[in-house]
């Protein structure tokens, strides 16, 4: 019997909060949904949420982050900034509430799981897990690499990665997505190309694209780039593990892509054995480049994904699978997906399945009830 789950949602009026209400207007395999709590900031509160479950429509009201109600949810999402995190989930773990957090606050934690369920999800079923049930949901960028490159490194053994990102605006949230539609706006009224620094990033997004998503550190690395080294590793379990990383900020709405080069150990590597690996993986669409549907004609349609086709879809979309020059046995292809879907809150309601998939779910149970 598929368990009852009361779950909360914090940051609820946020671009992931909102997309991670939409996807549990859907049925689940594993869980069934009781009641959802929504919680925001206190000047949020009050604000009604539309919500449709079995066939109907209906308006939750967003209350103010409570800890006392968040207590009594089986599990509760963290789409907000890292300090709420902080204050918040502590107390509620160790009350035996499982708790999906997608800020950074306990991503770099060794003693908290940094979860993608097709690649690690196993690691869940840990007995030492339900002493503190918390997951950290990794960087928009790192979990459709994982589920990329998982495989690959069952299959022939992960030497090195470069990759470069190509990051759309709603990273940042409503801010991002409101500087690209007004910068935009503006542009065609004022036929201005001008780079004027924006609102939320160093320089104009409209039209525009910049090897900078955050903080530059010391090492030259920017803080993204930094991030996405270091998850990729741990949700691997390879340290050693040889990553670079660009990351670059583009006017896009939905949707990150990211071109990747990797170096492979196994001589059984080949380009027809690494697609066949692709195109079984699991959370994977493969799509398999340059089908031309006319030969004959130029500018033939040709199959490769962009962030704009895999807006609102769940899967990591691959394409552009190649061989590549630079090492003995390399690989190059094309990697997107929706960043607040798979890169953000498909990822955590998926770890919410596999964590009652492995019946876990009754066993936490029965630690709150102690």
């Amino acid at each position: 019997m598929k368990p009852r789950l009361k779950i909360g949602v914090v940051g609820a009026t946020g671009a992931v909060g909102q997309t991670a209400i939409d996807i549990l207007e859907n049925e689940f395999q594993a869980f069934e949904l009781e009641e959802l709590r929504l919680f925001a900031s206190r000047s949020s509160a009050g604000k009604r949420v539309p919500f449709r479950k079995g066939g109907l429509d209906v308006a939750l009201t967003v209350e103010d982050t409570n800890l006392d109600r968040m207590l009594g949810c089986d599990v509760v999402f963290f789409a907000t900034d890292s300090f709420i995190s902080l204050e918040f989930i502590p107390t509620l773990a160790s009350a035996g509430v499982l708790c999906i957090d997608k800020s950074s606050a306990y991503r770099e934690d060794p003693t908290v799981l940094l979860v993608v369920p097709e690649v690690n999800g196993m690691l869940l079923g840990n007995p030492d897990f339900l002493k503190f049930p918390v997951v950290a949901n990794p960087n928009c960028c790192a979990t459709p690499l994982a589920v990329a490159l998982a495989p690959l490194h069952k299959a022939f053994g992960l030497e090195r990665v470069i990759v470069s990102t190509y990051q759309s605006v709603s990273g940042s949230g409503k801010p991002g997505i409101d500087a690209l539609r007004e910068e935009s706006k503006g542009f065609f009224s004022l036929q201005d190309l001008k780079s004027q620094p924006s609102q939320v990033y160093p320089k104009a997004i409209a039209f525009n694209v910049f090897p900078f998503v955050s903080k530059i550190l010391d090492n030259g690395d920017t803080e993204e780039e930094s991030k996405l080294i270091f998850e990729v590793k741990k949700i691997l379990d390879l340290k050693n593990l040889r990553v670079s990383a660009t990351s670059v900020r583009v006017p896009t709405f939905v949707g990150h892509a990211e071109a990747v080069s990797v170096e492979l150990n196994s001589i059984d590597f080949s380009l027809a054995n690494a697609k066949q690996v692709l195109q079984q993986a699991p959370g994977v669409c493969f799509v398999d480049e340059w089908e031309v549907q006319n030969p004959e004609e130029e500018h033939s349609p040709m199959r490769f994904p962009t962030p704009r086709d895999v807006q609102g879809q769940d899967p990591v979309y691959i394409g552009r699978v190649r061989l590549s020059a630079a090492f003995e046995r390399g690989l190059s292809f094309w990697v997107c997906a929706d960043n607040l879907r798979k890169g953000a809150a498909l990822n955590g309601i998926q770890v919410v399945e596999s964590f009652c998939d492995q019946g876990l779910m009754a066993k936490l149970r029965q630690k709150r009830s102690r």
